[in-house]
């Protein structure tokens, strides 16, 4: 994250809208237009034809790469033969959303982190496992800060990865399911002080009594287990057709990078695979009460 321009202040008004937000709209759009184009049997190579466009341009269109304007989805809709007024006017409202702009484009992110921000906001699952650090939704303000410092080279920039940071936890409160499992290493690992890591465990504790958050621990007694490498995120999408335009998202994994952008997978199989290694790792972790138990002696301890 680098220095930007001047913003506003954050507030819950501004973060919270009434969508999930332009880059899953994208997403759900380019999705749905994927699929008119295969239902009336066109490749993107005759679509581009009828069109005069490149079929580089369609294809990064339905991989939500680019941003689309109402008159390209209008014609789009004409060469599909799509009539349906009702699917017609669901399309043109998707992309009426999806060039909104987004809270988080007022800072200057990592391609990214902010694709993952984009998408967090609509997914129904967000599955959480780390292995040293405590995951980005929990972290508590003076956390985040002690955690970012070593990346951040100024004082503003630093400034800019905690808010990021804390104003994406307003997801917490919506209707979403949130799975976190963590390696006991991050309970131990001092980040910035004593006191911060009594606030950060305290913090964790608190949260993990509601009925759509669970955060159970992975202690050292478990001996080795898949997963031990590095940490992941997937985000789960309630995969219902609206309308009849099939404006749903695919599930997604995230692996957080060294530098730069992380990894996402998305093929279909590969997201599988790791749903059934998160259910091994929730297998192998301390349940809520013995999860918070642990923490609680964990805490006496600092």
């Amino acid at each position: 994250m680098t220095p930007g321009k001047k913003r506003a202040a954050i507030t819950e008004v501004t973060i919270i809208s009434g969508h999930p937000g332009p880059l899953a709209r994208r997403r759900q759009l380019g999705a749905a237009l994927r699929r008119h184009r295969t239902d009336a049997g066109l490749s993107l190579a005759e679509v581009a034809k009828r069109l005069l466009l490149s079929p580089s341009k369609i294809s990064r269109i339905e991989t939500a790469q680019r941003s689309i304007s109402a008159r390209d989805v209008r014609d789009l809709m004409d060469v599909y033969r799509v009539t349906d007024p009702v699917v017609r006017d669901e399309l043109m409202r998707l992309v009426e959303e999806s060039r909104e702009s987004a809270w988080w484009a007022q800072y200057n992110l990592d391609p990214g982190y902010e694709r993952l921000i984009g998408l967090e906001g609509a997914a129904t699952t967000i599955s959480d496992y780390q292995v040293a650090i405590v995951p980005g939704l929990l972290q508590t303000p003076e956390y985040a800060a002690a955690i970012s410092g070593p990346w951040s080279d100024a004082p503003e920039v630093l400034k800019d990865a905690v808010d990021v940071r804390i104003a994406r936890q307003q997801i917490l409160s919506k209707g979403a399911l949130f799975r976190f499992v963590i390696d006991e290493a991050a309970l131990h690992r001092w980040v910035g002080s004593r006191e911060i890591m009594r606030g950060q465990i305290r913090k964790i504790i608190d949260l993990n009594t509601g009925s759509n958050l669970e955060c159970q621990v992975i202690p050292y007694s478990a001996g080795a287990y898949q997963g031990l490498v590095s940490g992941f995120i997937i985000l789960q999408f309630a995969n219902s057709v609206s309308t009849g335009s099939a404006a749903s998202l695919s599930d997604i994994v995230y692996h957080e990078g060294v530098i730069g952008a992380g990894a996402y997978i998305e093929q279909s199989e590969e997201v599988e695979r790791y749903l059934k290694i998160f259910g091994r790792l929730e297998e192998k972790a301390l349940d809520r009460r013995a999860s918070n138990s642990f923490m609680e002696a964990v805490l006496r301890g600092y």
